[in-house]
């Protein structure tokens, strides 16, 4: 799991992996109603860069998706600093990544490759 895309408003979760893992992942997204963040989008590809080797050695692989029509305002420039943030999003965006993480640790097995 890695997120490399801003913390905006968080919008669900990119997710590539097989059926059943992607199934399962699925079932966590209704948790995330109340912060508006439940679409499961599914790729071919790593969602995110750092996580590309695990991703393709076969372990699913799951990125934020958050809005992201701000991420090159500021993007490795002098300006991107925490000042730009909105609190309130980036709490979201942890509160999705600590979900997804917390449900998928405490399976019963680990996601299916």
């Amino acid at each position: 799991m890695e997120s490399d895309g801003g913390v905006f408003q968080p919008l669900g979760v990119v997710f590539v992996g097989s059926d059943s893992a992607a199934a399962v992942i699925g079932e966590v997204a209704p948790l995330l109603a109340p912060i508006g963040a439940t679409r499961v989008s599914r790729t071919a590809e790593s969602p995110e860069a750092d996580i590309g080797p695990l991703v393709e050695a076969g372990v699913p692989g799951l990125g934020l998706d958050v809005e992201v029509s701000r991420y090159f305002w500021y993007h490795h420039t002098d300006g991107d600093t925490l000042d730009k943030l909105d609190p309130a999003e980036v709490a979201r965006c942890v509160a999705l990544m600590a979900v997804v993480a917390y449900v998928v640790a405490d399976l019963p097995e680990a996601l299916a490759r």
